[in-house]
C-alpha cells in the first residue's frame, strides 16, 4: 500500500469542496469543480480546450482571479502546483513539503485555489513536475532520493531519484492532498533523468546505465502517482514530447507498462519543418499546410500512445491565428474533442 505522509487529522482538514452523500459505512465521496464533473476530464465523453495557467497567477487571490477571468468559459485550466525545481505553489500540509521549504513562498491554500476555479465555472487539471526537485532530496537524505547533476562547487542541483521509495511516497502524498481538494487529474511532467556525465554513470551503476532499468524506475513513479489518484476516483496523465519520442528521448514511453489511461502529447509543428524518420521511412514535411502536418503527425502520436487516450497539446506560438483556427477545425473533424494549447 502506498505510504502517505498525511495523518488522518490532516486528511480530514483537506476534505473536498463539494461532496455528495455517500452510502453508510463508506468513506468515498464524489467531488466536482465547477460545472463539469472533474472525474470526466480525460474521458473521451467530455469536450474541452485546455489552457495553461502561468506560475505567477498563483501569487495571490487577486492575481489568480484575474488570470481565471481571461480563460474562456468551458475551458479546462491546467494549474501548475509543483513546478520545475520542486517548489510548490500552494501551502501544503504534507510533512516533507513544509519541512523542505518547498512551499515557503506559497501564498494560497489548495482549497482557495480550487474554490476560485469553482467560482469561475471552469474545470481543472493539476500539473506536477515529478523529479525535477531540489527541495525534497535535500530534506530527505536518508532515502537515497538525492542526486546532484554536478559537483556542488560547480553549481550542481539536487534531483529526485525515481528509485527512492520515500521520494515516491512524497509525490503520492501530494497527489492525495491535491485530489482531496477537488482536483481529479494530475498532469505529470518532468518524468526524466538529469544529464549524467560518464563519471556519474559509473558511480550510480546499472540503475542509470541499463535502458530498461531507467525506464522501469520512471514508470514505477508514474504508476505510483496514478494509483493514489485512482484511489480518489481520478488518475494521472502521462505527458511526452512527440519530437523527443521520435528521437528516442521519451524513456518512460512503454504503454504496456504504464497504467495511465491518458497521454498528453506535446507537439510543436515548427519542429517538423523538413523531414524526419519513423518506422524506417523518411517523412517529408516541407511545404505542408498546418492541417496537412496534423494529418501526418497525429496518427504517429496515436501509434506511440498505444491504448492510451491521446490528448494533443500544441505550442501556441507556433501557430498564426488563421492556422490555429484551421488546426482546431481539423481536430474536431477527426474526433479530437480534447486538446490543449501551451
Amino acid at each position: 500500500e502506498p505510504a502517505s505522509e498525511l495523518t488522518p487529522t490532516e486528511a480530514a482538514t483537506t476534505a473536498p469542496l463539494t461532496t455528495t452523500a455517500t452510502e453508510p459505512g463508506t468513506t468515498t465521496s464524489v467531488t466536482t469543480i465547477g460545472a463539469v464533473p472533474a472525474a470526466d476530464i480525460g474521458l473521451k465523453s467530455f469536450e474541452y480546450v485546455g489552457r495553461f495557467l502561468k506560475e505567477d497567477a498563483l501569487k495571490s487571490s487577486a492575481t489568480l482571479d484575474a488570470a481565471l477571468q481571461e480563460i474562456p468559459a468551458g475551458c479546462c485550466v491546467i494549474v501548475p502546483l509543483k513546478i520545475e525545481g520542486g517548489a510548490l505553489l500552494y501551502q501544503s500540509q504534507v510533512k516533507g513539503a513544509a519541512s523542505s521549504g518547498a512551499c515557503k513562498d506559497a501564498a494560497l491554500t489548495i482549497q482557495e485555489i480550487a474554490e476560485s476555479i469553482q467560482n469561475h465555472q471552469l474545470s481543472a487539471i493539476a500539473q506536477l513536475s515529478l523529479l525535477d526537485d531540489a527541495y525534497y532530496p535535500t530534506y530527505d537524505t536518508t532515502g537515497y532520493s538525492r542526486w546532484l547533476d554536478n559537483k556542488p562547487e560547480k553549481g550542481g542541483k539536487p534531483w529526485m531519484s525515481p528509485f527512492s521509495d520515500s521520494a515516491t511516497a512524497y509525490l503520492q502524498a501530494l497527489t492525495a492532498e491535491i485530489m482531496q481538494a477537488g482536483f481529479q487529474n494530475i498532469l505529470c511532467t518532468d518524468l526524466d533523468y538529469p544529464h549524467f556525465y560518464d563519471t556519474d554513470l559509473e558511480l550510480l551503476g546499472s540503475q542509470v546505465q541499463s535502458k530498461q532499468n531507467r525506464a522501469e524506475g520512471l514508470i514505477r513513479v508514474l504508476n505510483g502517482v496514478h494509483q493514489t489518484a485512482s484511489q480518489q476516483g481520478g488518475g494521472a496523465m502521462y505527458t511526452f514530447s512527440l519530437y523527443d519520442a521520435l528521437n528516442r528521448d521519451a524513456e518512460a514511453l512503454q504503454p504496456v507498462m504504464l497504467n495511465t489511461q491518458s497521454a498528453v502529447v506535446y507537439i510543436d509543428p515548427n519542429s517538423f519543418r523538413d523531414s524526419f524518420w519513423h518506422n524506417n521511412q523518411k517523412i517529408s514535411m516541407s511545404g505542408l499546410s498546418m492541417q496537412e502536418k496534423l494529418q501526418v503527425l497525429m496518427p504517429i502520436a496515436q501509434e506511440l500512445c498505444g491504448d492510451m487516450h491521446l490528448i494533443p497539446c500544441f505550442r501556441e506560438r507556433s501557430f498564426r491565428q488563421q492556422e490555429q483556427t484551421q488546426a482546431e477545425a481539423w481536430l474536431r473533424e477527426n474526433g479530437y474533442t480534447q486538446y490543449m494549447f501551451k
